[in-house]
């Protein structure tokens, strides 16, 4: 799944991703910003998975459809699931609150994925949030989701683009260092509950008595530069890259609570195997 929604060449990277692969690939795209452009330009390029989260799809969905595509949703819960599905939605994605980065919904997903199949069967559900295993995808599939989609586990993917030093932290977490917040990160994406490890951010945010923006310890200081040379001030929602300098730790740590199953870094394609060997 390409992450499209801060790209901006979306052709190029549908393209690009087309020529490595003869697999299935889709794009997902943050709907908290108007994505037409970007959808249009992802279609021509020859994308037909659209993943769609944080927002109203149904302004996608003929679109998407017209070009002989199909429409994931991120839903967080059952109601929010059969509203999806009645505008058009082929496949729904039921995210636990476990998940890391930003969470849409307060449900975990032992709970939220049976309600979501039983919400809208026979679609298909993908069920995300807490899976980091095989055992967890072995579950999902015991409560009805046809798969499961994996995130803060492929974060230690040898081939991913995050900074060593964020692979160090998920690699030393424990399921009670990932933690939930309302809008802590939020400069760039505001109001948008999410999950991450805590650092020395979180315990000074916190130990400040948690206030809001505008009164927090250390906002708008520059502590870190990223791979561009653009500066990434406290509080940011950028995620830690590779090649970023600074004060690493104390940038926005994305993880779910099954970081603890996140012990390496190894391949992606071992990983992959790992996860699918109780199939």
């Amino acid at each position: 799944m390409l992450a499209l929604t801060w790209v901006s060449d979306v052709g190029a990277a549908v393209r690009e991703t087309a020529e490595l692969t003869s697999r299935s690939f889709g794009g997902n795209l943050v709907l908290e910003w108007d994505q037409h452009r970007r959808v249009e330009e992802a279609l021509e390029a020859g994308l037909r998975i659209v993943s769609l989260t944080w927002g109203d799809p149904e302004p996608y969905v003929e679109q998407i459809h017209a070009a002989g595509g199909l429409v994931l949703h991120t839903v967080g819960s059952a109601e929010e699931a059969r509203r999806v599905v009645a505008c058009g939605v082929d496949v729904v994605v039921a995210q636990g609150w476990e998940a890391g980065g930003h969470v849409w919904g307060k449900v975990a997903t032992l709970p939220l994925v049976p309600a979501v199949v039983d919400a809208v069967a026979p679609v298909p559900v993908i069920a995300a949030g807490g899976i980091g295993d095989a055992r967890g995808v072995a579950a999902i599939h015991a409560l009805g989701a046809q798969a499961a989609w994996v995130g803060t586990r492929f974060l230690l993917a040898e081939e991913s683009p995050v900074h060593q030093t964020y692979q160090r932290r998920l690699a030393a977490a424990v399921e009670t260092d990932a933690e939930w917040y309302p809008n802590l990160y939020e400069v760039g994406w505001p109001d948008a509950p999410h999950r991450a490890l805590r650092n020395v951010t979180s315990d000074s945010w916190e130990a400040a008595g948690q206030p809001a923006p505008g009164s927090r310890p250390g906002e708008g200081e520059p502590i870190a530069v990223g791979p561009s040379g653009n500066p990434v001030v406290r509080y940011s929602s950028a995620l830690p890259l590779e090649h970023m300098t600074g004060d690493i730790e104390a940038l926005s740590l994305w993880a779910g609570q099954s970081v603890a199953l996140a012990k390496r870094v190894q391949p992606a394609a071992d990983i992959v195997a790992e996860l699918v060997s109780r199939i």
